[in-house]
């Protein structure tokens, strides 16, 4: 721990690991990598991806936090395409042209004629226009579309998880912590279901709000079964709520059970209802 005094008098504390010489040389080393990696204007995600994974390493082991090397990747990392366009522009171009020649020479009179999509041109035509949209992004871009599955599925969930403080050490053995538990549950998964269902109900048979022309009564319910899916505001209300901390660890773990259980709902509801009556982006 280091300490300094500033110009009040008072002492401000730095808190740290002891500092590895080497391996802070190792990641300057790598930072060295990024830079002429950019400034030797190279396109090609990979080698940003490799290094900043080692910049990673490093800096853990170099006694600073790893995700320091993500904001030094940021900075390197091209956010521009290639230069050379026009290449991939024509590239495109040729695909979409021998696909309108493909169509243009289909016969439409004759009901046996094979569709152009299982046509040899079409598969073609497909890999040609993915390869030049590919190259068409930045590094940055293909970097991003490449991990932002594995971020919103799995990092972000397991961080916001890890950051609640929600202990899966609790006793549920007094009948006190069950009905805390139950409440819960019974809350998010039913309550705010039917709370929001019945809500809604009322405003439309009031004429205070009108039905989405075309959409089932099951895609709304559907809709008002996610809504029980409780995030941190659910959590926060449970410390505000319980002041013991016993009774609030249960509580969080029964908001983690009943958003679960209102997930699944949700989703299965919503599975069964027939496409036609939902609202998709492509109405908009």
């Amino acid at each position: 721990m280091l300490g300094v005094h500033n110009t009040c008098g008072s002492r401000v504390r730095f808190f740290s690991h002891a500092f590895d010489v080497h391996w802070l040389l190792a990641s300057g080393v790598a930072v060295v990598t990024l830079f002429t990696l950019n400034r030797w204007r190279v396109y090609i995600a990979w080698p940003y991806a490799v290094t900043a994974i080692a910049l990673g390493l490093f800096l853990h082991a170099a006694g600073v936090h790893a995700t320091l090397a993500g904001v030094l990747l940021a900075v390197f990392l091209p956010t521009r395409p290639a230069p050379a366009v026009a290449l991939l522009l024509g590239q495109a171009a040729t695909a979409l042209e021998e696909l309108e020649h493909a169509e243009r020479d289909s016969s439409p009179e004759d009901a046996d004629a094979t569709r152009i999509e299982r046509e040899p041109i079409w598969e073609w035509a497909g890999r040609n226009l993915s390869a030049a949209s590919e190259r068409l992004l930045s590094p940055a871009d293909r970097i991003e579309r490449a991990i932002a599955p594995w971020t919103t599925y799995l990092v972000l969930p397991l961080f916001a998880f890890s950051a609640t403080g929600v202990s899966l050490k609790v006793d549920i053995a007094s009948p006190e912590a069950r009905r805390v538990l139950l409440g819960v549950v019974l809350g998010l998964a039913f309550g705010k279901p039917l709370g929001i269902s019945l809500a809604s109900l009322a405003a439309i048979e009031t004429r205070v709000a009108l039905v989405p022309e075309g959409i089932a009564g099951r895609a709304f319910v559907g809709a008002a079964c996610l809504c029980g899916v409780g995030d941190t505001v659910a959590l926060l209300m449970a410390d505000q709520a319980f002041r013991s901390g016993g009774e609030a660890a249960v509580a969080k773990l029964g908001v983690l059970i009943g958003s679960t259980m209102a997930a699944v709902i949700g989703t299965a509801v919503l599975v069964s209802t027939p496409r036609k009556h939902l609202i998709t982006s492509r109405d908009y």
